[in-house]
């Protein structure tokens, strides 16, 4: 065993051990949630937690409870040119090492420059059987971009559970709101060299998450992250929702609920929840 006998492997063990009968794609989510703890204790505690602001699905989850898992760490970061990822990566590193004990993390930078994997080689470690088909390796991934635009609200909240205690800067909720609509609206894959448009099922459970909270968007800020103006961001926003594939929602959410079922429903009454709650954001 390449980690020590201590309180994060051990964490990771029992949290197996209580969701070792779920999805093992779900199972693997939750424990990246738990890594992901580590992961904004370090960043609220480095030099660069001034200039991180968190965002996305797990900014919720973390600070206002959305109902799901998430898999990746957001962030937007002021004067981005300035950013040194060596030597973030580095600190990052020395953390895992030093702090946590775990000797053999691995961190990998993307070709893009601005998405970090942070894998650890553990599953079979903490006692979760793994076929040679699939990965012994959990994996946590950091995904940075530039602060766009002004008209943004920053504000901090405060993390505490038995084992971490942290605060962290983050994107006002109407302006997480306006990132999520972003998202859905601009995201995109490529098949070869051609783009296509990329559809993720929790984007469009995080939109109706927002429209039944009544949470007020922010146009300005979306105007000026996405170039559309509130009529032509409705028309579009209304387009992706009417061609959302419940298929591929369904896939997409999967992996971040326990209940199957509850996944099925939702994906297939999407275009009847957004209907509904329309009325919160026109």
């Amino acid at each position: 065993m390449l980690y020590k006998k201590n309180m994060f492997l051990d964490s990771l063990k029992n949290i197996y051990q209580k969701n070792k009968d779920k999805n093992p794609a779900y199972i693997r989510n939750i424990l990246k949630e738990y890594i992901q703890y580590y992961l904004l204790q370090f960043i609220s505690q480095s030099v660069w937690a001034k200039s991180f602001i968190f965002k996305g699905g797990s900014c919720l989850r973390f600070f206002f409870n959305l109902p799901r898992l998430s898999e990746d760490l957001d962030f937007d970061i002021v004067d981005i040119e300035t950013f040194d990822m060596d030597a973030f990566i580095l600190d990052l590193k020395t953390y895992f090492v030093s702090t946590v004990q775990c000797n053999n993390v691995e961190i990998k930078l993307a070709n893009n420059k601005r998405t970090l994997y942070i894998r650890f080689p553990i599953l079979t470690d903490i006692g979760m059987t793994v076929s040679p088909s699939e990965s012994n390796i959990v994996f946590v991934r950091i995904d940075v971009a530039p602060a766009v635009g002004t008209a943004y609200a920053t504000e901090i909240s405060i993390k505490s559970t038995y084992d971490f205690s942290f605060l962290v800067k983050r994107y006002s909720l109407p302006d997480l709101f306006s990132g999520k609509i972003a998202a859905i609206l601009t995201r995109e894959a490529f098949e070869g060299t051609r783009k296509k448009e990329r559809v993720k099922g929790r984007d469009y459970y995080d939109l109706i998450w927002f429209l039944e909270k009544g949470i007020k968007l922010n146009w300005k800020y979306l105007t000026q992250i996405t170039g559309f103006t509130k009529n032509i961001a409705l028309k579009k926003l209304r387009d992706k929702v009417e061609k959302a594939n419940p298929s591929l929602l369904q896939a997409d959410l999967t992996p971040f609920f326990q209940d199957n079922t509850f996944v099925r429903s939702f994906s297939r009454n999407v275009k009847n929840l957004y209907i509904a709650y329309l009325k919160t954001i026109v």
